[in-house]
């Protein structure tokens, strides 16, 4: 969700999306800078591949791996062959597996192929090739087999507004040499026009410079963002695990809306989803089904179960237009869709892993802004917007006895760890033996937040302190920095690691360790 241009309404805000830059002092006491050696150079700049490579949805045997070709001249209107290869080694001496793809005008010379028969928890070297022209060599790695006990190590991340500053974050993802995935939450381009919603002094300008509608508007702003060194060398290096939120679309969409279409000037409302869907398709390395549903699950192991939500497209209704408690507990509002929460609920009860994570777009804990701002009392984009489905599942949870849960969380471009507990006053009488669930928002990359667009230090302090003060299952907050979620689990714990960087109005990685929590396995706790 987009700011509003008042102070007392930004304060709201800060919990659904955000814009804007502002360094912090480059010594912090308590901090610690972490250095990484990459296993894959910068990719190569190539004419004919101009977007480099990229790789995901790593299964233990199989892994998505993508590329464009920009054929230029007379090959425009034609589809054109090439070959690609996969190997063990970043020289491909030793490949393993070749093959042959076709691509044409109606994918944007997109080349995906989904590439199976391949060892589990592997490193494999891909590239591809289009007569003499040779893509830059991209590293990848597939999921472990589903029954090693091995740690699992992810990186979760969303919301980068090329306007608001450099992908920094990317960049030091790049440098890192221990992840299994990144897993990118949403919000992974930002359909608005130039200065609409940015930091129009960095000269970072969208591409084109109106608001992404078309198919053709939105494939020339994934253009532009592929391009950014950062984000193409972060794609090079580690597999992604993708899904969208709203900003792929539209601000604030669901299945028949956004606050941010307009039909009288913009058209079909269907038509554009249907452009961003195949255009969000063409450029991400995600695997594609029959049935066109994005939501879904992968394996890590014994450790991880991860379950990727579609909480945008797949079957959220229109959100509430009040905060009276009728209208918020309107039964018809849905988040997911019958469909989808059958499958969470399904899958979660299958569930052996150590571990299972849940993919998220928008906060699921509780959020208590009453007493904070009364008249914006309740994100009705966030799942407290969809109580009724929100009860549905806490109460499932709580009866299938279901533990060891985490709520993976973006688009709030805030740092969060909640405990997630069946209801509040349960939790202020036993904080340990109510909690159901933990979450964890992850900052945004580049995105505005609340310190970038209202400042001062006295407003920040008191925002958390309130924050602190009315939500008692909060355990940290950070309202300021930008970075990403580092995520490491085994059979005993979870690690959690919040990164920052020192900078994003400039490139260059620079990041620290700014928190970080253990929660202990109910086995060992």
């Amino acid at each position: 969700m987009r700011y509003l241009a008042f102070p007392i309404a930004l304060l709201l805000h800060i919990f659904t999306c955000g814009p804007g830059v502002t360094s912090p002092p480059n010594d912090r006491p308590g901090t610690a800078r972490v250095a990484y050696a990459s296993a894959v150079a910068a990719p190569a700049a190539s004419t004919r591949f101009p977007y480099g490579v990229a790789s995901g949805d790593p299964l233990p045997d199989g892994i998505v791996l993508w590329s464009m070709l920009d054929p230029r001249g007379e090959e425009l209107e034609a589809p054109v062959s090439g070959a690609w290869e996969i190997a063990t080694d970043p020289a491909l001496r030793h490949v393993v597996r070749t093959g042959r793809y076709l691509t044409g005008p109606e994918r944007r010379y997109a080349i995906k192929i989904d590439v199976r028969d391949l060892a589990p928890e592997t490193y494999y070297y891909y590239r591809f090739r289009w007569g003499e022209h040779v893509s830059p060599v991209g590293r990848t790695k597939t999921a472990p087999d589903s029954l090693a006990s091995v740690p699992i190590r992810l990186a979760v991340v969303s919301c980068n507004a090329y306007e608001w500053g450099y992908f920094n974050a990317f960049a030091s993802l790049a440098e890192r040499d221990d992840l299994d995935a990144v897993v990118h939450l949403g919000d992974y381009i930002y359909e608005y026009a130039v200065g609409e919603y940015g930091d129009t002094t960095l000269g970072r300008f969208h591409e084109p410079r109106h608001e992404a509608i078309t198919a053709a508007d939105y494939h020339a702003r994934y253009a532009q963002y592929r391009r950014d060194p950062d984000l193409q060398r972060l794609h090079a290096q580690h597999p992604f695990i993708s899904i969208w939120d709203d900003h792929e679309v539209a601000n604030n969409n669901y299945t028949l809306g956004a606050e941010n279409h307009q039909e009288s000037t913009e058209g079909d409302y269907r038509l554009r989803v249907t452009a961003a869907r195949r255009i969000y398709y063409d450029w991400m390395p995600v695997r594609e089904t029959a049935n066109g549903r994005l939501y879904r699950s992968f394996r890590f192991g014994r450790n991880v179960d991860l379950l990727l939500l579609d909480e945008r497209l797949a079957g959220r209704t229109a959100p509430a237009d009040s905060f009276a408690p009728a209208d918020l507990a309107d039964s018809t509002r849905t988040m997911l869709g019958a469909e989808q929460f059958d499958w969470l609920t399904e899958s979660l009860a299958r569930s052996d892993a150590a571990w299972r994570l849940i993919g998220n777009q928008v906060l699921f804990a509780d959020l208590d802004l009453s007493r904070i701002l009364p008249e914006y009392a309740v994100n009705v984009d966030a799942w407290d917007g969809y109580r009724a489905e929100k009860d549905r599942l806490t109460t499932f949870l709580r009866t299938a006895r279901i533990e060891d849960l985490i709520f993976l969380t973006g688009d709030t471009h805030c740092s969060w760890y909640f405990e997630v507990p069946g209801s509040l006053a349960e939790y202020r009488q036993d904080p340990t033996g109510s909690v159901l669930a933990y979450e964890l928002g992850t900052p945004s990359i580049s995105s505005a937040n609340y310190d970038e667009l209202i400042g001062g230090w006295d407003t920040l302090l008191l925002a958390k302190q309130l924050l602190y003060r009315y939500n008692p299952h909060l355990r940290y907050v950070d309202l300021k920095e930008h970075g990403y979620l580092l995520l490491e689990v085994d059979h005993q714990a979870a690690k959690a690691g919040f990164y920052f960087q020192r900078d994003i109005r400039r490139p260059g990685a620079d990041e620290y360790l700014a928190k970080e929590f253990h929660l202990p396995h109910s086995a060992h706790s």
